[in-house]
């Protein structure tokens, strides 16, 4: 991916979160899906508006969204995963934790990714060399990273149950995050958190931009079998993983 391709994805993902933020405040049409979790009028416009953009620059590269119907990927080399709003429910609530997230997969592989936080104005993506830059309005600052000497985990406020307990409990994670949507997966790429357990299912769309950002700082997220996590799978459905990143990886070594 080259720097003109990244810096059109920036601007995408930033106009797209400009659009969250004006939409949210003119006010929201919910629904309801047939798995429970809510949807919003904003996460179909801006799905059609990424899909729009994409496709007119990209027209050869299919677009996998969640608020689309997905099209038939078999066989292809490249395809983009995209979640127009990840943290849909603290969009609703009005709350900052919510996200806009496109990631590139390669041969089944993630590559590049972005994820915009709109409210706090914070951009991580992977540059053409596949590193970790962060910005905040426009402005490059350095990662946050964490000066404890212990581990410290970040889990999901909304789904925490005895597995993720009795992992924490398991590798002695006393130091623990509770934070919504993947806000979770940049805290790793950026070694501000060191792991994020996560058990029971999540689709592609959910992760494969954190992904890509931790494999930009040394991390990785891995199956419970110690697998990269691979994409284009039946229904897009990801199995259990542990997001990580370096220092995590490392510690048995």
């Amino acid at each position: 991916m080259d720097k003109q391709l990244i810096q059109y994805l920036k601007t995408i993902i930033i106009q797209a979160g400009e659009k969250s933020i004006k939409a949210r405040k003119q006010g929201l049409k919910i629904i309801i899906k047939q798995d429970n979790s809510p949807v919003t009028n904003v996460d179909k416009e801006i799905s059609d508006f990424i899909f729009e953009k994409l496709t007119k620059i990209l027209p050869n590269i299919p677009v996998v969204c969640e608020e689309r119907t997905i099209q038939n990927i078999n066989n292809q080399e490249q395809f983009w995963l995209i979640d127009p709003i990840d943290g849909t429910r603290s969009y609703i609530e009005n709350s900052d934790h919510f996200t806009i997230n496109i990631a590139l997969i390669i041969n089944n592989i993630v590559e590049y990714g972005f994820i915009y936080i709109p409210i706090t104005k914070m951009l991580y993506y992977t540059d053409e060399h596949k590193k970790l830059v962060i910005e905040k309005n426009n402005q490059i600052i350095p990662p946050n990273i964490h000066q404890k000497d212990e581990y410290i985990a970040v889990v999901s406020s909304r789904n925490m149950d005895i597995l993720v307990e009795n992992y924490l409990a398991e590798n002695q994670l006393n130091n623990i995050l509770s934070i919504p949507s993947s806000i979770k997966l940049c805290l790793v790429a950026e070694s501000a958190c060191d792991v994020y357990p996560k058990f029971g299912n999540t689709m592609e769309w959910d992760i494969a931009a954190g992904h890509a950002l931790i494999k930009a700082t040394g991390g990785n997220v891995m199956t419970l079998d110690d697998f990269e996590l691979e994409y284009n799978k039946p229904n897009f459905l990801n199995p259990s993983f542990i997001a990580a990143n370096q220092r995590w990886l490392m510690r048995s070594c």
